[in-house]
């Protein structure tokens, strides 16, 4: 069982509005409902706050994240928020439409205790706020002689709990393009810009993609995990069907194999018909050109399989081919 909740809050009656979060909530609500091919994913709930809508207040945001993680043994979890986040002197807060100058919110520090606390088997915690690295930082643990910008941060995650943030707990975060300028880049990554080659999305992998992205004058997204099995997030166009990778070990008898090609390989009659599936030898020189495009499969000098065949040269598994022989082989694909 999977469940999440998205919110987005636009409009602040006292703070200053946003334009993208409520954008960014709908759209990774769309990604996360279902993968790529249509299967359910999620079981998501949408809540956004907008002007001329129904408030997203303090109360009605921790009654949300109360049923979020009631009755969540066996059940992974995912929680995401957009909006104005703030710092306080007892660590930040994820920042409601009624804030008010002594209560701006739900702290960071409670979502976090729900997550700790909680019997999911897992919890993916998402934010695009300001400060939002701040979240799983206990605030007793941090060395209070030591100014904000230099504090090595402490933070406390029980297992397979996951934090991914759009920047540092001293940093601002930014809006591009009517979005948060984290999570425009995570949609990209969900929507197959971070899959491996089974088309599966993680949170280690949408981080690396997402990271990469950010220069060095830019906010900083963070990633805290205690990672036991990544969760996927979302599946994805695969590189390869998983069909092709459990053939590896029929065509490569070991991992370190090679296969000498010859001008049959090539054939006469290309390009074949529809419908035609060629010799035997022409059906392999298209299954290792599919390898070959995923970079499970090179030749010495990386030469074009087309000319390999011709001078009857050799193929070979990549690194990433020889990983892929070796879970075909035990049967776990």
């Amino acid at each position: 069982m999977k469940r999440a909740i998205l919110v987005g809050i636009d409009h602040y009656p006292t703070s200053g509005s946003l334009t993208g979060c409520v954008a960014d909530a709908v759209a990774l609500n769309d990604l996360l409902a279902t993968h790529a091919d249509g299967r359910p994913n999620w079981r998501t709930q949408l809540i956004t706050g907008k002007e001329g809508g129904a408030e997203v207040t303090r109360d009605s945001l921790r009654k949300a994240l109360t049923l979020l993680f009631a009755n969540a043994r066996d059940t992974d979890l995912l929680f995401f928020f957009a909006g104005h986040g703030a710092q306080t002197a007892w660590g930040a807060d994820l920042v409601t439409q009624d804030a008010t100058e002594h209560s701006l919110g739900v702290a960071m520090s409670d979502l976090i205790t729900l997550a700790n606390d909680s019997p999911a088997r897992s919890v993916t915690l998402i934010l695009d706020c300001c400060f939002s690295g701040d979240l799983g930082n206990t605030p007793g643990q941090q060395t209070a002689a030591v100014a904000d910008n230099f504090r090595l941060n402490k933070s406390t995650l029980r297992e397979n709990v996951t934090v991914l943030a759009a920047s540092r707990s001293t940093e601002a975060s930014q809006e591009a393009d009517g979005h948060g300028a984290f999570t425009r880049i995570l949609l990209d990554g969900l929507d197959g810009g971070a899959t491996d080659h089974l088309g599966r999305v993680t949170a280690l992998s949408v981080y690396g993609y997402v990271s990469a992205a950010f220069d060095t004058w830019q906010q900083r997204p963070l990633l805290k995990t205690n990672l036991t099995e990544p969760v996927v997030l979302r599946v994805g166009p695969p590189w390869l069907d998983a069909t092709l990778l459990r053939q590896l070990p029929h065509h490569f008898p070991t991992a370190i194999s090679r296969i000498r090609l010859s001008p049959a390989h090539e054939g006469d009659g290309r390009p074949l018909p529809p419908g035609t599936p060629g010799t035997m030898e022409q059906q392999q020189f298209d299954y290792l050109g599919r390898l070959r495009n995923a970079n499970l499969v090179t030749t010495d000098g990386q030469r074009d399989h087309y000319w390999t065949a011709m001078e009857s040269g050799e193929v070979y598994l990549t690194t990433m081919g020889r990983y892929f022989w070796n879970l075909a082989k035990k049967g776990v694909l």
